[in-house]
């Protein structure tokens, strides 16, 4: 028989152009919204349940299932005759991520052509070794570009270094996890992850999400040296949250020199803007550039409405002079207006 190589370049091919075609924008990604696109765009009916499902319809024993299916994770069927497939994977295992992986490498299995009309299901007594274990590993690679692209990984590593969490962030093994940190690591020494040649653009947001645990809120930030929260302090963490909506707190516009269309004290727009120099109001003697306090360390011009500067956590002008309130106080005046915004006349019909 002819030996078999596995075709490393295809499966990651096929993945992101899954990736692609099916339009997500984030990560973990809802593996059983993926059958439903591959419902919608391939002739066979995919459907996936669990060993207990198959166990109870099929009167089964565990030790039984595993036999019959010759695998402790999982397995696919194809039915050539009924264009149906189905993927089974074990819930009896205590490891979602590892669940996970094995519906994505039977998926995998399928999308790369391995079970088609000549094979209903890869198992080693159907192949030889050589082609078997070809199979396999396609289908691994296909399970790690599906679940944790590995330009994905280079750009969130590259924002945040070695604080990210590859398990949580894509809903993988610990162990999975680990293997394709060390192979990006290792790849991005010599391979190209450039922004046009890669799925950047689809997860932009994805990549740059940031969170504040502390007043609880998600930002988008391109800036790899934004660390802290610029209205609490708090150190920012990955987190994506589809949509992301910015906090709306009031922002204040500012000219290239940083200095505010007007004094935010006594509203004074008699500002010299040609002049750099120019960081205090001459009415009222409030600064006109907001800036980090840390002078030593950083001390750099930062937003007019942060309250704190975003690259060390410390204090800002603004919000030392009072000038800005706690982001708690507008917080709640933002809530309170918005709660006010909407006075339904008792005359007028109710809006259903």
């Amino acid at each position: 028989m002819m030996m078999i190589k596995p075709n490393y370049k295809k499966a990651e091919i096929l993945a992101r152009k899954f990736l692609k075609d099916s339009k997500v924008k984030g990560f973990p990604l809802d593996l059983d919204f993926f059958r439903k696109v591959y419902n919608k765009t391939h002739n066979t009916r995919l459907r996936i349940k669990s060993f207990s499902w198959y166990m109870k319809k099929y009167n089964l024993s565990y030790s039984g299932m595993i036999e019959f299916i010759n695998s402790e994770d999982g397995c696919c069927f194809y039915s050539k005759e009924e264009e149906k497939a189905i993927i089974i994977y074990n819930d009896f295992l205590n490891n979602a991520g590892r669940i996970r992986w094995t519906i994505a490498h039977e998926f995998g299995h399928l999308i790369l052509g391995h079970i088609n009309n000549d094979r209903a299901i890869i198992t080693r007594n159907k192949l030889s070794e050589k082609e078997y274990s070809a199979y396999e590993l396609e289908a691994n690679t296909f399970a790690r570009e599906l679940l944790a692209p590995m330009s994905l990984v280079y750009y969130i590593y590259d924002c945040l270094g070695d604080k990210i969490s590859i398990d949580s962030i894509f809903g993988i093994s610990h162990e999975a996890a680990q293997n394709i940190l060390n192979r990006m690591l290792e790849w991005s020494k010599t391979h190209d992850y450039s922004k046009d040649t890669c799925l950047y653009v689809q997860f932009s947001k994805f990549i740059h999400s940031k969170y504040c645990s502390s007043c609880n809120h998600f930002f988008l930030s391109r800036n790899k040296q934004d660390k802290y929260c610029k209205f609490c302090g708090n150190e920012l963490e990955f987190k994506y949250k589809g949509d992301i909506n910015n906090m709306k707190y009031t922002d204040y516009d500012t000219n290239e020199n940083n200095q505010v269309s007007r004094c935010l004290t006594c509203d004074n727009e008699d500002i010299d803007f040609d002049n750099e120099a120019y960081a205090f109001c001459h009415i009222c003697g409030s600064p006109v550039i907001n800036k980090c306090l840390n002078e030593d360390e950083c001390g750099v011009n930062v937003p007019a409405n942060a309250r704190f500067c975003p690259y060390c956590g410390v204090k800002t002008l603004f919000f030392e002079r009072g000038i800005l309130s706690d982001w708690k106080d507008e917080q709640n005046e933002i809530n309170d207006n918005s709660r006010n915004s909407f006075n339904l006349n008792t005359d007028d019909p109710i809006p259903f």
